[in-house]
This record gives C-alpha cells, sequence and structure tokens, in this order.
C-alpha cells in the first residue's frame, strides 16, 4: 500500500505549534537586536493587519533592510500578490529567499508555489535507479543514484543525507536523511516510539511495518510548504529516525520514490532486537 494512502483521509490542516512557537523566538530574538527598529516593525505589522499595504510597506523595507526575516517575507508576500505595490515575482523572490536563508520558515512555502506557478506541471526526469548503502550507523537502504549526496556535520548520528533539486535551486524538491538517537546500555527496548512521536509535534502517526522492522510511520506538514514522511523504529544501537521531506507541490511526482526509500530500510543483522 503507497505510504501516502495511509495518511489521505487522517491528514488535516493544522499549524505545527512546536514550529509556530520556533518561528516566534526568532521574530522575538531579531526585534530585540535591532533596538528602535522594534516601533518601525510593529508599525508595519499594524498597518498591514488593516490592509494598508503601501503605507505597511514603508516601515517593513526598512526592516526589511535591517535583515529582519519576517519584515523580508512580508514584502515578498506583498511584492508576489501586488498588494500595495506593483506585482513583481523576481524581486519576490529575492526577498523571500532572503528571509529563508535567514530562518523565516514560512517563505519556503511562498517559493515552492511561485515555483510551481512558473512551471505549472515541472517536466522533470525521475530517474529510479537506486543503490543500496550499508551504514555504519548499523542499517541499510536504498538512495536514488543520481541524487546530491551531502556530507552530514556529524556523523555520529546523521547519514545517507542526499537531495534532489531543480535546477540548482535551494528549494529542493526532496530530501532524505537518516537520524540515531543513540540509547545507552542497549535499554532501546524500554523507549516507547509512541512517547517519542507525541513530542515531535506532528500530525499523525500509525504503527508500521516496512516489510523488515515494526516502528512508527508518522506524516507532518512543515511550515516551509513541505510534507514530512518519517519512519521510525528501533534497534540495538537506539531509535532511528529516516526522514523523507518532499515539496508538496511535487508529492505526485515522487510517491513511488517515497514508498522505496522507506520500505527499502532495513537494521544490520547485528543490530536487531
Amino acid at each position: 500500500m503507497a505510504i501516502n494512502d495511509i495518511f489521505r483521509e487522517m491528514f488535516k490542516e493544522q499549524k505545527r505549534l512546536k514550529e509556530l512557537e520556533f518561528q516566534k523566538e526568532i521574530i522575538k530574538k531579531t526585534l530585540e537586536s535591532k533596538g528602535s527598529m522594534l516601533s518601525d516593525f510593529e508599525e508595519g505589522m499594524s498597518l498591514l493587519e488593516d490592509e494598508r499595504y503601501l503605507e505597511a510597506s514603508e516601515y517593513l523595507f526598512r526592516c526589511a533592510h535591517e535583515n529582519n526575516s519576517q519584515a523580508q517575507y512580508e514584502i515578498g508576500r506583498l511584492l508576489k500578490d501586488g498588494l500595495g505595490l506593483q506585482k513583481d515575482i523576481k524581486e519576490a523572490k529575492k526577498y523571500l529567499m532572503k528571509s529563508y536563508k535567514n530562518g523565516f520558515k514560512k517563505s519556503g512555502a511562498l517559493l515552492r508555489e511561485i515555483r510551481y506557478n512558473q512551471n505549472k506541471e515541472i517536466k522533470k526526469q525521475v530517474n529510479v535507479d537506486f543503490e543500496t548503502v550499508n551504514s555504519d550507523l548499523g542499517y541499510t537502504i536504498d538512495m536514488p543514484k543520481d541524487w546530491v549526496r551531502l556530507d552530514p556535520k556529524n556523523k555520529n548520528c546523521f547519514d545517507t543525507v542526499a537531495i534532489d533539486n531543480f535546477d540548482g535551486d535551494v528549494i529542493f524538491n526532496i530530501k532524505m536523511q537518516v537520524f540515531l538517537i543513540e540509547v545507552p546500555d542497549s535499554m532501546t527496548s524500554c523507549v516507547s516510539l509512541d512517547r517519542v512521536a507525541n513530542h515531535m509535534g506532528c500530525i499523525e502517526s500509525v504503527d508500521f511495518n516496512n516489510g523488515h522492522c515494526d516502528g512508527k510511520l508518522i506524516c507532518g506538514e512543515g511550515l516551509d510548504g513541505t510534507c514530512n514522511y518519517i519512519f521510525m523504529t528501533k534497534g540495538k544501537r537506539g531509535v532511528y529516525d529516516l526522514r523523507v521531506i518532499v515539496d508538496k507541490y511535487l508529492e505526485p511526482i515522487y510517491e513511488d520514490i517515497i514508498d522505496h526509500i522507506i520500505y527499502s530500510f532495513d537494521l544490520s543483522e547485528d543490530n536487531k532486537l
């Protein structure tokens, strides 16, 4: 059964509270560091709420030029939709990209929407060739051959990280990675996957066996316009978090790849409980 079909009826339009709180902290720290910029930002956001877009943009432009990530997002949105400003997709992308690189995740959602609208049906040839990788972290997994391999910063807990992008765009199409949460003294059997899943702020989860391992299959929606598919299972070394993150506009194209990656994951024989 296709993994996405499992969630099609369960998946609802909900915000991930933890991600929202994270964004609030980014905004708070940005504003606190700018001192006098606080009043400009508040004034701009107040005018924006009253739909006085042109007046709001005057304040928000100043904040955006001071590297306020939300102000950059709001300016990008106004330019994208032609609200109070002349519609300019090229300029909108510039501000949204700055905001995204400064950590404001919602900008990624608009960048993905723009890319989708500009391409509509992205005529991308999807290569379905895979190769099996044996990880030093105690598992095997199939990786698409033509994806860009990324070197993880910490190889003691991250491995098999790869992305597929579109024309070199930093807004990737799909990304895969495996994260090991090490549990000492072979105590993994005492860890509850239900409790781990509940603390992740994800939208929905189900018990799942991928043909090799029992675990939890989790589906969530990111603020950056992505759908997150997570398979979590346990081995002697700890808890494994296999994550496939896909642009929600490209999901139908990559559905078979999502399935193949998650169904291919297996623990090495000496790591199985």
